[in-house]
């Protein structure tokens, strides 16, 4: 790293490109009566906005991604392996996201539980941020129609600051309570039922504090974020509206991006997002 950035702009550098994170994984899985030995999922999405846990990733503008999953179906669970691509407006330009993992189901209680290692392609080879996240996200279905849920992704070294600067990492937890209520009323059309559910969700995200003052000046920057929204769904398709907001100020965002126009990146915002989600074994039938 050139010094004449500064160690602190070097590190607030990492944080603008390793804080662009998104994964498609399903939240609420539950096993189909027949389902098939080994499939594959596969989707994609457009949106006014790349949102991960409150912050923007696109700077406000339109952005997309796309992923392919592997699925097997074993007697633990459906196990998967897959792949994510999405279009930030940071650094990099690009991210990428490896997960592997298993869900499974028991009555009304689902689990999914598994591995995401986040890459930064086209990044400074000198800030290596890349790093990874093991999670657990549990769901319980008061209803055929009501489900709660309740996520942690755990980091043991954020933005991999305990490489070679040799400042030690700096652990991250977040967790996020979830609720989702499918809409009593279905339309049929020439596609498919026409279907809405309204969903919303509370996280913190608790990050450790740097000893040294080098990363984030020393300051804590823990932060929750909500989102609420309601979303139309016709057979793959998803239209997704939603209100994102955090508890961030505009300086406090600054600090945790490294950008200086990252000011509003953490306020309060409405996304439109269209995404499509199928499996192999759909479009052979």
């Amino acid at each position: 790293m050139n010094k004449i950035l500064g160690t602190g702009v070097a590190l607030a550098l990492m944080a603008g490109t390793a804080f662009a994170a998104d994964m498609p994984m399903k939240p609420y899985y539950k096993a189909p009566a027949k389902a098939p030995l080994w499939d594959v999922a596969v989707g994609g999405w457009v949106a006014s906005d790349y949102n991960f846990r409150g912050v923007s990733q696109s700077d406000r503008h339109a952005s997309g991604g796309a992923y392919f999953e592997l699925q097997y179906t074993s007697g633990i669970g459906q196990i998967y392996v897959g792949t994510a691509a999405n279009a930030i407006e940071l650094n990099t330009g690009t991210e990428m996201n490896f997960y592997a993992g298993v869900r499974n189901t028991w009555g009304k209680f689902g689990l999914d539980v598994g591995y995401l290692y986040y890459w930064y392609p086209k990044e400074n080879p000198a800030l290596d941020t890349d790093f990874f996240e093991i999670y657990a996200k549990g769901s319980y279905a008061v209803t055929s129609d009501f489900t709660l849920g309740l996520s942690v992704f755990y980091t043991p070294d954020l933005l991999h600051l305990g490489g070679s600067n040799g400042i030690g990492g700096i652990d991250g937890i977040y967790v996020e309570a979830s609720a989702k209520y499918v809409l009593p009323w279905t339309t049929s059309t020439a596609h498919g039922p026409l279907g809405a559910f309204v969903s919303g969700a509370v996280g913190h995200w608790d990050i450790g504090i740097d000893n040294t003052g080098v990363v984030f000046g020393g300051a804590d920057m823990s932060y929750t974020y909500w989102n609420a929204g309601v979303a139309f769904t016709l057979s793959a398709l998803t239209l997704d509206l939603r209100y994102h907001d955090t508890d961030l100020s505009p300086a406090e965002c600054v600090t945790f991006t490294g950008f200086a126009q990252g000011g509003r990146w953490c306020s309060s915002t409405f996304i439109a997002k269209l995404s499509f989600d199928t499996l192999l074994s759909k479009i052979k039938n």
